[in-house]
């Protein structure tokens, strides 16, 4: 399935279960935002399971840009959409912590990909075969058995910080990234910091005072 805007501005392509859609990066982006909104409603309300894939196409945008779109989408779709394919444009004005926060309360299930600008609180865990990838930092509130990817797009001082860490769950922060073969030995009251230094991962366990 193909569908395209009256002004070419979003190409869209797909299945009952996931949709690409492609932003032209040539496109005004207010008239781009107007067609993803109104074209994405009328898909989800036919297709409730709809997982949304954007492309910007390596179109530049401000993290609040890409902030707000985010927001306004994930009311549409819920959890099941990425954007992909941008670059950073600096900004000079700060955005508001609503708006670098996304909160996923449930454990993430297997297939279930999460893709976001912003600094990820997952109040569960990141069970095998689920993704998440965050321009930011991940905090999980359980244990990490699937792939988490913090820091992408080069932000500095990303970090993965979670409860617990299972055998074989992939990590990434910035450049560095392994998948660990042993989990670190459970320990009460503790937390592990996911850390790049010096482009290798670092597992620090730290301790609950």
């Amino acid at each position: 399935m193909a569908a395209t805007s009256p002004t070419n501005t979003v190409v869209f392509k797909g299945n009952q279960t996931e949709i690409l859609a492609l932003v032209n990066p040539k496109a005004k982006w207010k008239d781009a935002e107007h067609v993803l909104g109104i074209q994405v409603a009328a898909q989800h309300h036919i297709l409730p399971q709809l997982k949304l894939q954007v492309d910007l196409q390596n179109r530049a945008c401000g993290l609040k840009t890409l902030a707000k779109l985010e927001k306004d989408l994930r009311k549409l779709v819920g959890d099941n959409l990425g954007i992909t394919n941008y670059r950073i444009r600096g900004s000079k004005k700060g955005t508001s912590p609503s708006e670098t926060v996304l909160i996923i309360a449930h454990d993430l299930m297997s297939s279930e990909v999460i893709q976001t600008t912003k600094d990820v609180v997952v109040i569960g865990s990141v069970l095998e075969g689920s993704r998440v990838e965050t321009m930011r930092s991940c905090f999980v509130f359980g244990t990490i058995r699937g792939t988490v990817v913090a820091g992408i797009q080069g932000m500095q001082d990303a970090t993965i910080t979670c409860l617990d860490v299972a055998g074989g769950a992939s990590l990434a922060v910035s450049s560095a990234s392994a998948v660990l073969h042993l989990a670190p030995a459970g320990i009460h009251g503790h937390y592990y910091v996911v850390t790049a230094v010096q482009d290798q991962l670092n597992v620090e366990t730290r301790f609950l005072e």
